[in-house]
């Protein structure tokens, strides 16, 4: 049966979240009211590490609270209303449907963006829909405004299908402060600002990464999709002191550091992730990579909780132990095996599984988690990287509710 609402299903609700990465400088202090996708600077990629953005969430959220992870949030109808199609035909009707066919180049994507919607949910893309909710949901969390300025004299001409492009994004302070209030309070307001403003949403910029599915049993679930975006430059953030209490720009190595040694607690698929993120120095290597791999479609991943003798297993697909045929919509699926995590390295030798261990050299409760990854992952996308050592060790970290 087709749901009433854009994004929401009986067993979950749909969502997108935003890995929004920057090309770490230190040049000019001037701040343009306008950061344009092709106005790189002369040091871009040139020795600066990439950061990416975290939000921590309020100890009040329902859901992850107190957690580190990605701006994001659940999609809302206006993200796939028939009115953006006004908003992209500012730039010439042959340019919108370029974009269309551009994001669904590498043919069907995962549930979420193939599965039959009501008739007025299905005139723009889903791959179009959930990039708006990503951006959206990323101003109303953070400030960080992801969009590109129409002008009537000279129409920007997207070159999304003719290489990577750093993303474009607006810091005009009055404009952001204004209308990320009306969004906050109501998500249609992001489509009026676009329509009043002339601008469009930078959703050539952001690349499919990743889909998760929250495992089965948990009280509230979501099916995400995790978007890449690099900006050339680094966005002035501000949280809403609502659903955000801090943000922290950081490089990979510096944010798992952090977590290991317990002075931050990240969720789940944000952990992965960041391992993934650890192939790339720069943000630029990043950009490239997410441009080619563009041609390949995401597939949903369903974490499944594995209890062992000595470690909780959360295990994704290709893993050896996981299950043929897992329904998601299904019972809880809770998996136990009497072997150990090296035992289990030598029957299952097909690993893709973060591992959660009981941390004996250090505070009663603690755990050390870490994502072993050693098959091809579909898509020609990169699998975790972990890097450790004794300085790494955590004292205490956080223990996910699998």
């Amino acid at each position: 049966m087709v749901s009433k609402m854009a994004a929401v299903l009986k067993h979950w609700r749909e969502a997108s979240t935003l890995l929004l990465v920057t090309a770490r400088k230190t040049c000019s202090n001037v701040k343009p009211v306008f950061v344009s996708a092709t106005a790189e600077s002369a040091d871009a990629g040139k020795g600066s590490n990439l950061e990416v953005l975290l939000l921590k969430r309020s100890s009040k959220s329902k859901f992850m609270p107190n957690l580190y992870v990605f701006p994001g949030g659940v999609a809302s109808d206006v993200d796939f209303s028939a009115d953006w199609l006004q908003v992209f035909d500012l730039l010439g009707k042959d340019q919108r449907q370029n974009l269309f066919d551009f994001v669904q180049r590498g043919g069907q994507g995962a549930p979420m963006f193939s599965r039959l919607r009501d008739k007025r949910f299905s005139q723009i893309p889903s791959e179009i829909a959930f990039r708006i909710c990503a951006i959206r949901e990323t101003f109303e969390e953070s400030g960080v405004l992801i969009v590109r300025k129409v002008d009537a004299g000279s129409k920007f001409r997207p070159a999304l299908w003719d290489g990577a492009s750093w993303a474009s994004f607006c810091e005009d302070e009055a404009v952001i402060s204004e209308w990320r209030q009306r969004v906050d309070r109501d998500p249609a307001e992001f489509l009026r600002m676009c329509q009043e403003l002339q601008m469009v949403p930078d959703v050539w910029s952001l690349y499919e990464w990743s889909n998760w599915l929250t495992p089965l049993g948990s009280t509230r679930r979501f099916d995400t999709a995790f978007f890449i975006c690099c900006v050339d430059g680094k966005p002035h953030v501000a949280e809403d002191e609502g659903e955000t209490v801090h943000s922290q720009w950081g490089s990979p190595q510096d944010i798992l550091q952090q977590y290991y040694q317990a002075k931050l607690g990240v969720a789940p698929p944000q952990l992965y992730e960041m391992q993934r993120l650890l192939h790339f120095q720069y943000a630029r290597d990043l950009l490239r990579f997410s441009w080619h791999r563009g041609q390949h479609r995401v597939e949903r991943w369903l974490p499944v909780r594995v209890a062992i003798a000595d470690a909780i297993l959360s295990i994704l697909p290709g893993d050896s132990l996981y299950p043929d045929n897992i329904d998601p919509e299904g019972p809880v699926v809770t998996l136990t095996h009497d072997k150990t995590v090296a035992q289990l390295a030598e029957t299952h030798p097909h690993a893709h599984r973060t591992q959660y261990i009981p941390d004996s050299h250090h505070a009663e409760g603690g755990t050390f988690a870490h994502t072993v990854c050693n098959i091809n992952l579909p898509g020609e996308h990169v699998a975790p990287k972990f890097t450790h050592s004794k300085s790494d060790e955590p004292s205490h970290t956080f223990t996910p509710k699998l």
